[in-house]
């Protein structure tokens, strides 16, 4: 074994080299003093060579390339990674939009796999799966401790195939047996529209392959019904699909505007995307919703509408996540995910925010610097997309962060909803309000009556209508109990109260804006 050890790794070098050529070249030495590229890779060789000889215990060689691989990886920026099968397929999930399996959501709830809501149209809507129920067997195997990983892996399989499960249902003795059939299953980019006071509401939760498709669809719907304005909410979009940005961005902004353009160390792949048709949307202002975990993506709509003034950003400064990867497969499944370039606004100014080790954005030269949109507007560098009119929102309490990360409304919900009937005018009283304390005293949640606060029990009453028309109506039940207590979304909407062109809803902006800053000073 020793002897095919020292074969080998030999032979992998030679392979590394062979195929790199340039690397090995003796012009390649900087300085003199210094260690060549080929020096290098044999003090790599050698350390293989002496752990897997002489370790203390037998170490497998594919496990101490990956460990080589992610050290390598860790010198450089936290979105260069390598992807093994699982993380890949995941990927080609989250930009194809759609994969096989049963259509649903789950987290992990007192130990089980829990469905937080069915998709709509899909198998598990179709059988009666509903939010809150524990799936507790997969194929007779119990999942008690699984993860969602393990879950999804089991649960996600070739359209037209089966799959048995048992759900364990509140208010139900005996757990339920379901036999699903897989299919294709589209996870929609665009969540929920509405109109409200004759105002459109599109909230993107992504960027797939079909959003732009999607939403110039609704855009239309919104049209004919004479909307004065349209709400775009990125707030916590990550991204998606480069191609998908430029293509809703397409959607209302003239022909050869530029979008979006990149730069990286090789001046040939430096690339300018412009629009390519003429904008299709383009008879109403147009408000975007941004947040701090709006990113890549996202941050590009926001960025090409805003120099153009086409739209107003609202809410706070986006992520900062301005760099582009491209994926390299390298083997079977697998794939190296690599930053190569970085995004620029058609204002010069650079998408990508920089974060030091404790996660707190790193100050540049251009944090501060002025940038102007086509009309002359100012707008301002930094990293991120810098709002028009920033609103700032109240900070989590606390007590509310502990219902959050406990999930106390979503639990509260399951039980509420089994034995009580609820209806679309379901308003959170004392009587509910009670019932929710003695849940958190069951769940053995540590609070004070202090805690009860004028604040905090609105937060609760909220949180509980939330959650109770998640479990009846999905996700989409959700949005609809929430979205009127949007502080955001009011704000918007009795802007638009108040104006009606994209001129005066700058200036309306602009005025919130200083007024915000000079109550903050």
């Amino acid at each position: 074994m020793k002897k095919m050890k020292k074969f080998l790794i030999p032979a992998v070098l030679i392979v590394i080299i062979g195929a790199t050529a340039w690397i090995v070249s003796a012009a390649d030495e900087r300085e003199a003093g210094e260690r060549s590229q080929y020096d290098e890779l044999t003090r790599f060789n050698n350390v293989l060579v002496k752990i897997l000889d002489f370790y203390v215990e037998e170490k497998d060689f594919t496990e101490l390339i990956d460990g080589a691989i992610d050290g390598m990886l860790s010198t450089l920026d936290p979105h260069s990674i390598y992807m093994d099968s699982s993380q890949y397929e995941n990927l080609m999930i989250d930009t194809e939009g759609e994969f096989g399996g049963l259509g649903i959501q789950i987290v992990v709830r007192d130990k089980f796999p829990t469905v937080i809501s069915p998709i709509d149209d899909t198998p598990a809507m179709r059988l009666g799966i509903q939010g809150g129920d524990r799936i507790i067997e997969i194929e007779g195997e119990s999942t008690k401790g699984w993860s969602s990983d393990q879950a999804v892996k089991k649960l996600r399989g070739a359209a037209g195939t089966q799959v048995n499960i048992m759900i364990g249902r509140e208010g139900l003795d005996e757990p339920l047996p379901f036999t699903i059939t897989r299919e294709i299953i589209r996870v929609p980019s665009i969540t929920y529209s509405t109109i409200m006071e004759d105002v459109g509401y599109v909230r993107v939760a992504r960027f797939a392959k079909k959003t732009a498709r999607d939403l110039s669809v609704i855009l239309r719907g919104f049209e004919q019904q004479n909307i004065k304005g349209v709400i775009l909410d990125l707030r916590g979009n990550p991204g998606g699909l480069l191609t998908s940005a430029f293509e809703v961005s397409d959607l209302f902004l003239d022909k050869d505007k530029l979008i979006v353009y990149t730069e990286s160390r090789i001046q040939q792949n430096n690339t300018k995307f412009y629009s390519k048709a003429r904008k299709l949307h383009s008879n109403y202002p147009v408000v975007i919703l941004v947040n701090g975990a709006s990113a890549s993506a996202s941050e590009i709509v926001a960025g090409a509408l805003q120099d153009w003034d086409r739209a107003i950003v609202v809410g706070q400064t986006t992520f900062g996540k301005g760099s582009v990867q491209t994926v390299f497969k390298v083997g079977e499944g697998e794939a190296l995910k690599l930053t190569t370039q970085k995004y620029f606004t058609p204002s010069k100014r650079c998408i990508h925010k920089d974060y030091d080790e404790d996660g707190k954005a790193v100050e540049t030269e251009d944090s501060k610097k002025e940038y102007h949109t086509a009309s002359g507007r100012v707008v301002y560098g930094g990293g991120g997309i810098s709002p028009d009119w920033k609103i700032e929102l109240p900070k989590f309490t606390g007590f509310q962060r502990k219902l959050e990360l406990r999930s106390l409304f979503f639990s509260f919900a399951i039980g509420y909803s089994a034995y009580h009937e609820i209806g679309d005018e379901f308003v959170v009283d004392d009587e509910i309000l009670a019932e929710f304390k003695k849940h958190l005293d069951e769940k053995e949640l540590e609070y004070t009556e202090e805690d009860w606060t004028e604040e905090n029990t609105d937060y609760v009453k909220q949180g509980i209508r939330r959650e109770v028309f998640r479990k009846l109506y999905g996700t989409k039940g959700a949005y609809v109990a929430t979205l009127a207590e949007d502080y955001e979304i009011i704000e918007v909407l009795e802007m638009f109260r108040k104006v009606n062109t994209l001129e005066e809803v700058f200036s309306y902006a602009t005025s919130h804006t200083k007024v915000a800053e000079a109550e903050a000073e």
